[in-house]
């Protein structure tokens, strides 16, 4: 049932997901925005106003600029003003800062500044120009930093004209910006470009600045700039070369050439961040110097070539590759000779260079395709774990392990029963890495002859994770069969570490097993099991053990799986309904309305409106509904209404009840406002049948809603209370609510009457037992058209209760929504069907029941 309900959930869950979003994203975005700018045009609090800011900042739009504007020098707002003004894609926005450029002084100002320069606004260049010579310095570099981020001729030239300024932090501001500009044109106008990084160079400022030009023009020179580059590489200033190295980079490939020229003459610092800078660039003219390096006396020299190499070897011929290859394993074997000397009386003054080597070894093993390099690698590090040096054997298993060679296996493998503490873990770990699919009963073996050894379980994890999964798990599930419990227990431990099909059947035979302790162990597993597989046998488990410990055991990691697992909403809140079924405790329960609270959908909403019944449930599911509120959910307004209407009515905590009549207020109050900005309209006055026709001894008006049936006596046949006019594309809304043992009913839409008879014509959003929120074609083709599968129909509807329709037409396209879940969304294919017709209400006939329809409301699109 588990199973094949969740199915149906999940399939309804995908269907509808993507054009539900599509529908609403739009609409609701533009009666957000208008609830936020009347919030801005309101005595609201500075919270709200900031916060009203913040998000139109993302759903803003022309109309809304006007209503941020004018905060643009508000103390306490400014900020959330300017930062929804940079934000919106509309030349009002512009206008709105160009215009506050006039009119606010000091601190504001800059930041209106700023905001022009993050919206690269070329419209206020002229302004900004005057703002250069500002006696507020904060203004004046503001200004400049704008008219660089803007980046045209008109702002350089504005610029040039003000480094002529006697003040020395605004003219160094100035001069940046200039580059900013030579950057922005250096596409467009190289020349011009090149000129202001000129103009900068000539300039009286600070290092730091004529650096950057340096720097800059460089770059906008190109094969003409590299008699300066050379010039910039030579200079004893370290800040100054490592200046035009990094324009060398920027240049590309073809400043290689400089570089390689300047290389003699420098220090071996500097060869260092030459070859680094080669290196990263894939240039592989570079290896010769590379390779000299590597024979250095300089051990940070040394150490740079080994790491260039792993960074270049990807673009060398296969023959270089061995050459390198060949280099890395002399100076790796010099290394450890020098390591076999010392006899552990002295360390290295060089600790990093060895591993750096054997890093970059695995690093070329792992990403090579040539055969003759593999060999190589292997070749040399057979020849290291065959070694009588202990240094030299832990440094080839080091390799063996990181390289992946499986071929050296079996000479590893009598090294973990070493006499040599070191030697014997360091083939353990290598074990991890060169285990191959044959291998791997041997490894299992030794892991199951000391089932205490933890790096050996380690090594066997290492192992199998990189294996076939399902063959690795079935490797392993046959080794449960003679095995020992602490030896089954290391075999689960392992099969839960790599997951699969085989391993969870495994683990759930192991919980249902007569051993306590394998019990204890997986149901402990399952529990933190990392697959949403694991759901259906911990719920089967949970209902089915004997053992209370285990089965709440295996409800809490069931209920784990909906908390912190990657499941559909649909999915979530079905493990939420069995936890619910099946928990005897309130822990547990618990739980399930910590899930509710951090997932909210508008499935869980309705599922937690029907918690509130159940007295054991009502204050968690209050709670939850509470919190929602209070915290600001993805929810409609008119959906999280009813909800907190309901924990109103339900609930006996007083505390619930009062943070719930507060947050109704301020709730409703929304949900009014957006409607109303929207344009809905009542289409039912609540005391009279104006604006509609029927048979008024079938249809009454009672407390202001309309009710038609009887729970006394069959109603004879269909009837309708229909409107007067036709409507085509619309929203509409109202609630419902349905009382009798068998129900049905409907809301006819882009409906036809039949003259001289009690039937209508058309489409009927679909009311009553079996039908809830299936779109149904009335009297005329007779059948559903579209609706969620007949299992789970009737999971959004709130039984004997009211409840809100939502219907949209437009255009050949029907969508419907039961207490804010879709249910429908319909294309009619038929061109002959009309898309225009009257709105009806009706009760069915030949049925004891009674429908209650309320708050028509209706907006044209």
């Amino acid at each position: 049932m588990f199973s094949f309900r969740f199915c149906l959930l999940t399939i309804l869950s995908v269907s509808l997901f993507s054009s539900a979003n599509l529908v609403s994203a739009a609409e609701k975005s533009d009666s957000e925005a208008i609830r936020l700018v009347n919030v801005l045009n309101s005595d609201a609090s500075t919270y709200d106003k900031a916060m009203a800011c913040r998000r139109l900042a993302a759903i803003g739009d022309a109309k809304s600029v006007p209503a941020i504007a004018k905060y643009l020098g508000d103390e306490k707002l400014a900020t959330y003003a300017r930062s929804a003004l940079e934000n919106i894609p509309a030349d009002a926005a512009d206008q709105a800062l160009e215009a506050a450029l006039k009119s606010i002084k000091g601190d504001q100002l800059v930041g209106v500044i700023n905001s022009l320069a993050k919206r690269k606004d070329k419209g206020a260049t002229a302004e900004l120009a005057k703002l250069l010579a500002n006696d507020n310095p904060k203004v004046a570099i503001a200004a400049a930093h704008a008219l660089g981020a803007i980046g045209t001729s008109d702002a350089a030239a504005a610029l040039k004209q003000s480094l002529g300024t006697d003040r020395a932090a605004v003219k160094q501001e100035v001069a940046f910006a200039l580059l900013m500009c030579a950057r922005s044109l250096a596409d467009s106008n190289k020349r011009q470009a090149v000129e202001l990084t000129e103009v900068v160079l000539k300039a009286d400022l600070p290092e730091n600045v004529n650096l950057a030009a340096t720097q800059r023009a460089i770059v906008l020179l190109g094969k003409d700039g590299f008699d300066l580059l050379a010039k910039t590489l030579k200079a004893e200033d370290l800040a100054r070369f490592r200046a035009g190295l990094q324009a060398a980079r920027k240049v590309g490939p073809e400043a290689s050439t400089t570089l390689v020229a300047v290389y003699p003459e420098l220090s071996d610092e500097r060869k260092g961040l030459v070859i680094a800078a080669l290196s990263q660039s894939k240039n592989a003219g570079a290896l010769p110097l590379i390779q000299q390096a590597l024979k250095s006396d300089s051990e940070a020299l040394q150490l740079q070539a080994v790491l260039s190499l792993g960074e270049l070897v990807s673009v060398l011929k296969a023959d270089e590759q061995l050459q390198v290859i060949n280099g890395l394993f002399n100076v790796l074997n010099q290394l450890l000779e020098e390591r076999s000397k010392l006899l552990g009386l002295a360390v290295t003054n060089n600790p990093e260079l060895d591993p750096a080597v054997e890093a970059v070894i695995a690093k070329i093993y792992r990403s090579q395709h040539s055969a003759k390099v593999k060999a190589a690698i292997e070749e040399n590090t057979r020849k290291l774990v065959e070694n009588e040096g202990w240094h030299q054997q832990k440094a080839g298993l080091q390799l063996a392990g990181d390289c992946r060679l499986s071929t050296l296996t079996p000479v590893i493998l009598p090294l973990a029963n070493h006499s040599n503490s070191v030697i014997k873990q360091a083939a353990i770990q290598a074990l991890g890495g060169t285990t191959s699919s044959e291998d791997l009963p041997k490894l299992i073996a030794l892991a199951v002859k000391n089932p205490g050894d933890a790096a050996i379980s380690d090594a066997l994890k290492a192992a199998c994770a990189r294996l076939p999964l399902e063959e690795t798990a079935q490797t392993l599930a046959q080794t449960m069969d003679g095995a020992s419990i602490e030896q089954q227990q290391l075999i689960l431990n392992q099969l839960a570490a790599i997951g699969g099909e085989t391993a969870l059947k495994t683990m759930v035979a192991a919980a249902r097993s007569n051993e306590d302790a394998l019990q204890n162990t997986a149901t402990d597993l399952l529990g933190k099991w990392v697959t949403i597989d694991v759901a259906p046998p911990l719920l089967d488990l949970a209902q089915s053990l004997e053992n209370r410990k285990y089965q709440i055991r295996a409800l809490r990691g069931y209920i784990r799986v909906a908390r912190q697992l990657n499941m559909t909403p649909a999915e979530r809140l079905e493990v939420c309904r069995n936890t619910l079924a099946n928990a005897e405790r309130n822990d547990e329960k618990k739980l399930v309305f910590e899930v509710l609270r951090r997932y909210p959908t508008p499935e869980a909403v309705n599922f937690t409106i029907n918690l509130l019944k159940e007295k054991d449930l009502n204050v968690a599911a209050s709670a939850t509904i509470v919190s929602w509120a209070e915290r600001g959910t993805p929810i409609e307004n008119t959906l999280l209404r009813d909800a907190l209407q309901q924990v109103i009515t339900t609930t006996d905590n007083a505390g619930l009840k009062q943070r719930a009549e507060q947050q109704l207020e301020r709730i409703s109050a929304q949900a009014a406002q957006e409607e109303q900005a929207l344009g809905f309209q009542p289409l039912y006055d609540g005391k009279t049948f104006n604006g509609w026709h029927g048979n008024e001894e079938i249809f009454r008006i009672e407390d202001g809603e309309i009710v038609a049936g009887s729970l006394s006596e069959k109603v004879k046949q269909n009837e309708f209370l229909r409107s007067d006019k036709e409507y085509e594309d619309f929203e509409l809304i109202l609630e419902f609510k349905l009382l009798g043992e068998k129900t049905n009913a409907g809301v006819q839409i882009r409906t036809a009457e039949i003259p001289d008879d009690h039937e209508v014509s058309g489409f009927q959003a679909d009311l009553g037992t079996g039908y809830w929120g299936c779109l149904y074609d009335e009297s005329r083709r007779r059948k559903i058209l579209a609706g969620p599968p007949k299992e789970i129909r009737d999971l959004p509807v709130r039984m004997n209760d009211w409840n809100t329709y939502r219907i949209r037409c437009q255009g050949p396209r029907i969508q419907l929504w039961i207490n804010g879940v879709q249910t429908v969304d319909y294309v009619e294919q038929d061109p002959q069907i009309p898309l225009k017709g009257i709105i009806a209400l009706q009760i069915h006939g030949n049925l004891v029941n009674q429908v209650h329809y309320r708050n028509v409301r209706l907006r044209e699109l």
